[in-house]
């Protein structure tokens, strides 16, 4: 064959395998598609099943029971009571109603939407004296004066946009005043203990973590910074969080530890944890964030579902917290995890809670907890929370359209509040990795954090101006390339425990005070 048609057959040949790579690419994107639909609807056919049998069952009283197709009440002396015998004037406070607005919007049922503003705009009275929790609202005489941190410093999402939306700015400086009240009890670690008492100021538990009594604390400082733009709350969180790092990770994992001393008190994992890759999605730590879920989904396979709590230490469960109350945590890392990355994988992890869900809870009248992991036993129990998060999370994970060009902060209850630039009490400076504007010469630039610098740490892996690259939020690079030292000012943030390295006596940096 002449050099003239080993050419033509060559081109003919890259021809048709183009042609079947553009094909072949093409049928994947279809089955990529068709998959996500096919996920949506799944996960809207796993909402309304559970809304229906609420509203069919329990509405207007807070919770359905899907076993007996019965109802409680946050009100705890009305929990087994029929609709007959209620106290007069009694109307029921509709928490399953209300956590389930958001997720109608998003799903794009307006009229279904509009039915229950309406009805909780004639019939919804807070005027009952009842302890609930202090996520809803409320305090009876003689009540207890214990609170969590989580419970006093998780209010200024809500209590700022009313502010911003009525014009009074009572309810956000109230709101700010707890807030930093609570901050200013930390440790000289910038660690927080997870309950206190109100009245005397003073530490009860001091042993914390990121989970329970403690995680939407760290999650609204970050997220009332974006919604409102107070550098004052980003510094809190930028502090929080690298004590966190410092003093409660180890490795993929993070244990409990007291906050006067940083030593670790209880290795445990908890399903509240799970919220914490999520929250690190927004800071931009995309790489720890992927480490640990990565590991809660692995128990989630495990088991089959998520368990309250998991002894790290011993590699069993809790011998008295083996149950999964349908708690939405895992999901909502998994959706923001893939926002961030657009790993295909991230909706394999979606697709087996959805299937671990039908499976294990799905009854005749809704979906139930699972009272014990082990045995897959049932308790007659549909939270709130799982039409307000655990579907709303997995919903948006397979159709993102509601986010659309549009910028939204989740409350820790999963409720979508517009991130607007008139609630800014001023815009943030914008820190673009090609034009460092908060970096005053090259040694610094290279001797800060992608925290300090409000960037997320991946933008820098193809950055010319960043070298080394950061590798993760706290990450700060030793200042030569070889690590080789002459004081520990020369060492850097190791980017894993965010610890701070040192120089050893042969002139090397590491973690050597840590060995």
């Amino acid at each position: 064959m002449s050099p003239g048609n080993r050419r033509t057959w060559a081109l003919i040949f890259l021809l048709i395998i183009s042609n079947f790579y553009i094909e072949t690419s093409a049928s994947k994107l279809d089955t990529f598609a068709a998959k996500k639909k096919r996920m949506s609807e799944k996960v809207r056919k796993m909402f309304y099943h559970a809304y229906d049998n609420y509203m069919m069952y329990a509405f207007p009283h807070d919770e359905l029971k899907p076993l007996s197709k019965s109802f409680t009440d946050s009100l705890s002396e009305l929990g087994n009571l029929r609709l007959e015998h209620l106290p007069q004037g009694y109307n029921g406070s509709a928490l399953s109603l209300i956590e389930s607005l958001s997720s109608l919007a998003i799903l794009g049922n307006h009229t279904e939407f509009e039915k229950a503003v309406l009805w909780l705009s004639e019939n919804l009275s807070f005027d009952v004296d009842a302890r609930i929790n202090l996520f809803e609202n409320g305090v009876m005489e003689n009540e207890t004066t214990e609170t969590s941190t989580s419970g006093c410093g998780s209010l200024i999402l809500e209590m700022g946009a009313l502010s911003h939306l009525t014009g009074d700015p009572r309810f956000e400086s109230a709101a700010l005043r707890a807030l930093r009240k609570l901050w200013s009890m930390r440790s000289p670690l910038n660690l927080l203990g997870t309950t206190l008492d109100v009245e005397t100021g003073e530490w009860i538990e001091h042993s914390s973590g990121i989970g329970a009594g403690v995680d939407s604390f760290y999650e609204y400082l970050l997220k009332a910074h974006l919604l409102f733009g107070r550098d004052e709350l980003w510094w809190m969180f930028h502090s929080a969080y690298l004590a966190v790092q410092k003093y409660f990770r180890h490795g993929p994992w993070y244990h409990e530890a007291d906050m006067r001393t940083g030593r670790a008190t209880y290795w445990q994992l908890t399903s509240l944890q799970a919220f914490w890759p999520g929250l690190q999605v927004l800071v931009g730590d995309v790489a720890a964030a992927n480490s640990s879920h990565r590991e809660f989904f692995y128990v989630w396979q495990k088991f089959g579902v998520l368990p309250e709590r998991y002894l790290l230490d011993r590699q069993m469960l809790h011998p008295t917290e083996k149950y999964y109350p349908l708690r939405p945590e895992l999901a909502e890392s998994t959706f923001y995890l893939y926002q961030a990355t657009k790993d295909p994988w991230y909706l394999e992890v979606g697709e087996s809670i959805v299937d671990s869900l039908n499976l294990h809870t799905r009854v005749e009248g809704g979906f139930a907890s699972i009272r014990d992991v082990t045995t897959m036993e049932l308790e007659d129990h549909q939270h709130s929370f799982f039409l307000a998060e655990t579907c709303k999370y997995l919903y948006l994970l397979f159709d993102d359209s509601f986010l659309a060009n549009k910028n939204y902060i989740f409350t820790t209850e999963g409720h979508p509040l517009p991130i607007l630039s008139s609630w800014h009490e001023r815009l943030p400076e914008a820190y673009l990795p090609s034009n460092w504007t908060s970096v005053k010469s090259e040694e610094q630039q290279k001797r800060a954090s992608a925290m300090s610098l409000r960037i997320c740490p991946a933008s820098t892996l193809n950055c010319r101006n960043s070298h080394p690259p950061l590798e993760s939020i706290c990450h700060i690079p030793d200042a030569r390339s070889d690590h080789r030292c002459i004081s520990d000012e020369d060492c850097g943030v190791d980017s894993t425990s965010c610890r701070r390295r040192s120089c050893s006596m042969a002139g090397y940096c590491g973690l050597w005070l840590s060995i």
